[in-house]
């Protein structure tokens, strides 16, 4: 469990920041499946990838470097980090993905190397994660509570949002 003091800190951030708008892209029938991403998948939402990416656009050579939204946004990036520092330090991660109020439907997350840690704070009901595995579905109410699940292994997805803002937090490694 996240204490109320982290998650309030966190929700505090989330709600007095901008979190850019994803929008759907049409790219024609000819690349839709090259080109499909997040905003085709799961329409219209407000995310932005924190940590260590591979940057667009730069030789991978490069290798990875801080993304511009936690640059752009150093305190949140630095409660993230200490969150994971506090509560799941032998987790390594290099990116974290913040979604706010995102109904995701069933998928893998096809670029991930190992488990994946997800947890949510804000003032909601509803949107639980479900996760496929072979025999039955399990959901996990992740309202301030830490979930480690294979992404890249099951199917997963969440619930519908009923009320409220929801801001949720994937630690992918």
């Amino acid at each position: 469990m996240i204490s109320d003091e982290d998650a309030t800190e966190l929700y505090n951030i989330c709600k007095n920041i901008t979190i850019p708008l994803m929008k759907f892209k049409d790219y024609g029938p000819d690349k839709q499946a090259s080109r499909m991403g997040r905003s085709q998948q799961f329409g219209n939402h407000r995310s932005a990838l924190l940590g260590y990416v591979y940057k667009r656009n730069e030789p991978r050579s490069k290798g990875k470097q801080l993304s511009a939204f936690s640059i752009k946004q150093p305190h949140l990036f630095d409660c993230l980090v200490r969150i994971s520092e506090k509560y799941f330090p032998e987790h390594k991660w290099s990116s974290i993905q913040l979604n706010h109020n995102l109904t995701c439907t069933p998928h893998l997350d096809r670029h991930n190397n190992g488990p994946s840690i997800i947890f949510s704070v804000g003032n909601y009901t509803g949107s639980n994660l479900c996760v496929e595995n072979t025999e039955h579905i399990i959901e996990y109410n992740t309202h301030n509570t830490i979930v480690e699940f294979e992404g890249a292994k099951y199917y997963h997805h969440n619930t519908p949002l009923i009320s409220g803002n929801k801001y949720s937090f994937v630690y992918y490694a």
